[in-house]
Parts: C-alpha cells; sequence; structure tokens
C-alpha cells in the first residue's frame, strides 16, 4: 500500500528532513511516532497527497503521487484515501450529514443516504445528523471527522494526532475506533502522533 524510498522534504529552503525508507502492506495498521517539528504531520501530508515531496520515491497503492497532476491527483486521494486532520475543518454551516454527503460529492460518488446513516450509527452519533457543525461538542467534532474519512470505505486511512488531547480512557477508545472502522473497510491505517500512550496499539512503527 506504502513504499517511501529517500524520501526527502523541506519547505522555502528551510531545514530538509530526511525520511527512512518504510514499507507499509496493505490492509496494515502502522504508527508514525515523532516529537513535535519531527516531521511526521509533514510525511502524512505527503502521503495523503496534500503536498508533493522534493525528492524520493512516495507510492500510495502503487501510485506514484508526484507524477500525478493536481486533477488527477484530487480524483486519486477523493477515491483511494480517506484523512482525519488534527482539527476537525468541518463545514460549520452545513449539518453532519451535508458535511459527509458533501464528502461523497468531492469525491465524485453519488449520494448515498443509507451508507452515510450506516456510518453515523457505527460511530454512535447518528442523533447529531441534523444538528450544525456548531452545535456539537468538540469529542463529537472528531467522531463526525472520523465519519467523513470513512464515508467513502477509502483504501489508505491517514489520522494526525487523534489522541493529543484525550484522556486515557476516551484515547483507547479512539484508536479502538479508527482501527475497525478500518477493519470494517479493509484499508490501511496510518497514524501520526506523539502520543506514546498508543505506542503499542501497533507493530509496524516509524520513529523520527
Amino acid at each position: 500500500m506504502l513504499n517511501i524510498k529517500a524520501l526527502r522534504h523541506s519547505y522555502d529552503g528551510q531545514m530538509t528532513i530526511t525520511y527512512p525508507d518504510w514499507t507499509v502492506e496493505k490492509g496494515n495498521h502502522a504508527i508514525i511516532l515523532g516529537n513535535s517539528g519531527s516531521g511526521k504531520t509533514t510525511l502524512l501530508h505527503l502521503i495523503g497527497g496534500l503536498m508533493a515531496p522534493k525528492e524520493g520515491i512516495l507510492k500510495v497503492a502503487g501510485e506514484d503521487l508526484s507524477a500525478k497532476s493536481n486533477a488527477k491527483l484530487d480524483r486519486f486521494r477523493g477515491e483511494n484515501i480517506g484523512i482525519v486532520f488534527q482539527k476537525p475543518h468541518l463545514v460549520r454551516s452545513l449539518t453532519v450529514k451535508e458535511n459527509l454527503y458533501l464528502s461523497q460529492y468531492l469525491s465524485h460518488k453519488q449520494t448515498d443516504s443509507k451508507r452515510v446513516d450506516e456510518v453515523l450509527s457505527r460511530l454512535g452519533i447518528e442523533e447529531l445528523a441534523n444538528r450544525k457543525v456548531h452545535q456539537i461538542s468538540q469529542g463529537q467534532a472528531q467522531r463526525v471527522s472520523i465519519a467523513r474519512a470513512v464515508i467513502n470505505s477509502p483504501k489508505l486511512l491517514l489520522a494526525d494526532e487523534p489522541t493529543a488531547s484525550l484522556d486515557d480512557d476516551n484515547c483507547k477508545k479512539v484508536i479502538d475506533l479508527l482501527k475497525s472502522q478500518a477493519e470494517e473497510t479493509g484499508a490501511t491505517l496510518i497514524v501520526a502522533t506523539h502520543d506514546h500512550r498508543v505506542k503499542n496499539e501497533f507493530k509496524n512503527q516509524l520513529a523520527l
């Protein structure tokens, strides 16, 4: 699913980040560990096709993302990759359900209300379906963010610092939730975090 080799990235000529070679097999659950500033979020964004690497090889599902045009990259990401950002980035003027419909639309998929209802139910937030984003709590918004990431049954599920602000109990619940959602769709799961509480939850680890 993921193959990284001799990967390097820098921002506007600043310090270059060099990443270790790394492979994550299809359906595997993996973790990127590192302190703030180590480049783990940057790596996650590179894997998600949100930015292009300066040097090296980065292939997702056998595809070289840097070789794709912006339009083809957008389509590939919409069809294959789901991302849970550190901050939810939901559209506040829309309801929870409408945010999921929007995700389907942007991925060039037909609106599937049955799939939306199913995902909301599995995440235990079906009662939030018709609430506007500003009417839900931070914890609820995080679950909606997970719902949006998995709504299109992605092949690759990425999560950036999903447990950073959570207590131990909710930390475990969110990791279990991400794993279960990935397993239900056969997705590969990669989590980037500095939270060592979740380290032992993953066999495949990349330390930065």
